[in-house]
């Protein structure tokens, strides 16, 4: 009889070889809290033999009792899933190696606790310096974004009359800011006329322009005028292939000029001195 050869592989072979193979220290235990696997970057991370590992208890592989509980106790608040825990784990030696984990709980059809799989990442903790120089890094974002709210602010000079000074570089985003800013303050103040005053800005391009002529179709659909001031050639080139009807727009070279149309709207009107 011809003998034949089974090409079935061990059950388990392919994820097991596929767990070995990881760069995470990768740990499963069973629902006692013994250790039923362990891969060889475990091994590494922890300076043992595999051997070392499976059978022991899970507390052995931390630095203390109380840091396996504050795991434990993480991982049942969670609903059995976490990701990114701070913790440290000892060595054979008893060296102790700051570690991240994420871990999940492993139940069976029935829904019951069978154990849980961990994946450890050795890392260095931030040094004091290291984290000064973060929180510097935050404040200086925060008085970046305190910068770009000041540098367009948005008042109101008389009832029903808004007016905005836009300086420094303009981009897409940035206008978006600036479009929020002036809605929330017609809404806020009931403005008949917005007045945009563009005399100290820089940069054009059609992003630019595109989030310029938003601006200007959104306060008028909320109910406002909408008057240009101090468009330069630049930001008039980009616009230009945008608007269908330049007449549509209410632009002005100077402030003045912008303010003498803007007042009637709201009831006011500039009267020379004979």
């Amino acid at each position: 009889m011809e003998k034949t050869v089974s090409s079935e592989r061990p059950r388990g072979g392919y994820l097991e070889a596929l767990l070995q193979s990881s760069p995470y220290a990768i740990i499963a235990i069973d629902a006692k809290g013994t250790i039923t696997f362990a891969n060889k970057a475990a091994a590494e991370l922890l300076a043992c033999e595999m051997q070392d590992l499976v059978g022991k208890g899970i507390v052995t592989v931390y630095a203390s009792e109380e840091k396996a509980e504050e795991t434990n106790r993480k991982l049942f608040l969670s609903g059995g899933i976490i990701h990114d825990h701070e913790s440290t784990a000892k060595t054979k030696t008893g060296k102790v190696i700051p570690v991240r984990i994420s871990a999940a709980h492993m139940r069976d059809s029935s829904g019951n606790y069978t154990g849980a799989v961990g994946f450890f990442e050795s890392y260095r903790p931030w040094t004091a310096a290291e984290t000064k120089l973060k929180e510097y890094c935050q404040q200086l974002e925060a008085d970046i974004e305190e910068w770009r709210d000041l540098s367009a602010p948005v008042f109101e000079p008389l009832p029903g009359l808004s007016v905005t000074v836009v300086a420094g570089r303009l981009d897409g985003p940035r206008f978006e800011r600036i479009r929020k800013g002036i809605l929330d303050h017609i809404r806020a103040n009931k403005t008949r006329a917005a007045l945009i005053d563009l005399s100290a800005a820089l940069g054009a391009d059609s992003e630019v322009a595109t989030e310029l002529l938003k601006t200007v179709r959104t306060v008028e659909l909320v109910g406002a005028w909408c008057v240009l001031v101090g468009i330069d050639s630049a930001l008039a080139r980009a616009l230009e292939p945008l608007v269908t009807d330049v007449a549509s727009l209410n632009t002005f070279s100077s402030l003045q000029a912008g303010l003498e149309a803007a007042l009637p709207l709201i009831g006011f009107e500039i009267v020379k001195k004979s």
